[in-house]
């Protein structure tokens, strides 16, 4: 009997979460590369050859040691669970952290070769702006630096510079020549704002630091405590229990958005085994929302959720991998016998998932974007051996969608199916 006389047709789809979590496979310490941009697999696929057949000709014989595909479909169907929760608008988290008062400071350092007119001119400068400054030679081994303190709600900012023969003032990453005074002014603010990190706009890692990054990748690697499918999103949130230090907030626009959506309307998928940023950004890709690690001018973190559109640097839907292909997921090149006959995708992923233990994800919401009919895709495979990787790229051919195999904060692998967009090069963090 051929798996298509079995499974049958349905219009949702269903996942799972695999049995056996990977062990981690990299150090959180080590450099995090993100992968934002949208890339399919290469042809040439490493093979391991492990038996596996859909037929029920060889399933006695071959699948001793994985559950047979029409009796996982099976449970599938007859065991969907749907967790009632109450709909409730996210609740708007202020930023945390008191107001902070931020008082900036300069020490102006000499060499031989400075200019005391130059020295007053900026003396002058930085008086008008109204920043306290003192001027001094430099002795030993000083240099330019940025250094902060905070003592309950107050914040002092004290900047080191140098001053050269030409009049130009050096901090680090930052030089200022007499005409540059606005530009001057400019970052002054920006400190008084953001403190001595400055404006997490337009800087790598989102604004924060490596410690700060540090830190939140290693709150969001955390294994999910709980299946979030079939809760409300609200529910799906409050049930990853985020720390208290590290808030889920929505913005005006994203607020937006979660009052459209139906109020019978629950997580599709099955992330229980995933990490809790995947899961997170999985759970709110499905409403067209993605969320990114956001500093607040007092200084405190905060997860910011916004509409998917409305930010080119979102956390991520799986990350590079670390580790060679076949070392990352080793069954999903597995060589098998497959044939199938007019079977539904959505059924092919399910199935595969199961037997490869990887999960195979679909992203709904380009999916709708795109105007893709998933339901209409049907997959016919002659009868040959293949790898799990190959039969999908496969099965999606030609249907406007792409496979990425990635591996969540844990370092464990799963395949994002997605719709295609031309390659674009992504903003490196």
């Amino acid at each position: 009997m051929r798996i298509s006389e079995q499974v049958g047709n349905y219009s949702r789809p269903l996942f799972w979460s695999h049995q056996a979590a990977y062990d981690l496979l990299y150090s959180r310490e080590r450099d995090i590369t993100c992968s934002c941009g949208t890339v399919g697999l290469s042809d040439s696929e490493l093979l391991e050859r492990v038996p596996f057949y859909c037929s029920s000709k060889d399933m006695n014989s071959q699948l001793k040691k994985s559950a047979s595909v029409l009796v996982l479909l099976t449970l599938l169907l007859t065991g969907i669970s749907t967790l009632p929760a109450q709909v409730t608008f996210p609740k708007q988290e202020k930023p945390k952290g008191a107001p902070l008062k931020t008082e900036v400071t300069v020490t102006l350092l000499l060499t031989r070769d400075s200019s005391a007119l130059y020295a007053q001119e900026w003396g002058r400068t930085f008086r008008d702006l109204g920043i306290s400054i003192r001027t001094r030679r430099s002795v030993l081994d000083d240099k330019s630096a940025i250094d902060e303190n905070v003592r309950g709600t107050l914040r002092e900012v004290r900047l080191t510079g140098t001053l050269d023969r030409n009049g130009v003032i050096q901090f680090p990453g930052r030089k200022f020549a007499r005409s540059d005074v606005a530009r001057l002014k400019e970052w002054l603010n920006e400190l008084k704002t953001f403190g001595a990190q400055g404006s997490p706009e337009s800087k790598p890692l989102w604004g924060l630091s490596n410690e700060q990054f540090k830190k939140i990748f290693a709150d969001l690697s955390e294994a999910s405590p709980a299946n979030i499918q079939g809760l409300t999103l609200d529910a799906a949130i409050r049930k990853l229990e985020f720390p208290g230090s590290l808030p889920v907030r929505f913005d005006i626009d994203a607020q937006k958005r979660f009052s459209q959506i139906p109020a019978n309307e629950t997580i599709d998928y099955d992330v229980g085994k995933l990490a809790k940023g995947t899961a997170l950004a999985i759970a709110l890709k499905q409403y067209g929302l993605a969320f990114y690690p956001s500093r607040t001018p007092s200084g405190a973190l905060e997860l910011l959720v916004t509409p998917w559109e409305a930010t080119e640097t979102p956390w991520p839907i799986g990350w590079e991998l670390k580790l060679s292909r076949n070392k990352t997921a080793p069954r999903y090149f597995e060589l098998i016998p497959v044939e199938l006959t007019n079977v539904p995708l959505r059924d092919v992923l399910l199935a595969a998932s199961k037997a490869s233990g990887i999960p195979m994800l679909l992203d709904e919401y380009e999916v709708r974007q795109k105007k893709i009919d998933i339901d209409e895709i049907k997959v016919n495979v002659s009868k040959k051996r293949t790898t799990w990787g190959i039969l999908i790229r496969d099965a999606i051919g030609g249907t406007g969608l792409i496979r990425k195999l990635v591996i969540d904060e844990r370092g464990q692998p799963f395949v994002w199916i997605t719709a295609f967009e031309p390659r674009v090069q992504s903003p490196k963090r």
